[in-house]
Parts: structure tokens; C-alpha cells; sequence
């Protein structure tokens, strides 16, 4: 019972919290996470690609 409180207690208090833009720093680091994680994916599927490792 006391758990259920608590949700909905935080669901009021998030209902009311103000909406804060993202930062700009916080914008590039976003765009470089997706840009690396993007590069070492094609990266792999390349390395896969004409090295295929065999069980």
C-alpha cells in the first residue's frame, strides 16, 4: 500500500516539474555517443564482412 503511494506521489511531482532544454554541451556529447557508437557498428559489420570468423 505504502508503494502505491509513493507512485503516485511521484507521478504528481513529475507532472509538475518544469521542462528543461538540453544544453549544448549536453547536445554534442548526445551527437558524438551516436556518432561513435554508429562508426564501430559499420566497422564491425566491414570487419565481419571479409573476415569472417568460422566455428
Amino acid at each position: 500500500m505504502a508503494q502505491s503511494n509513493t507512485r503516485a506521489d511521484l507521478r504528481e511531482e513529475l507532472r509538475g516539474a518544469a521542462v528543461e532544454p538540453l544544453l549544448p554541451i549536453e547536445k554534442k556529447l548526445i551527437g558524438w555517443s551516436l556518432t561513435i557508437g554508429l562508426v564501430l557498428l559499420v566497422g564491425l559489420a566491414l570487419l565481419n564482412h571479409f573476415a569472417p570468423v568460422a566455428f
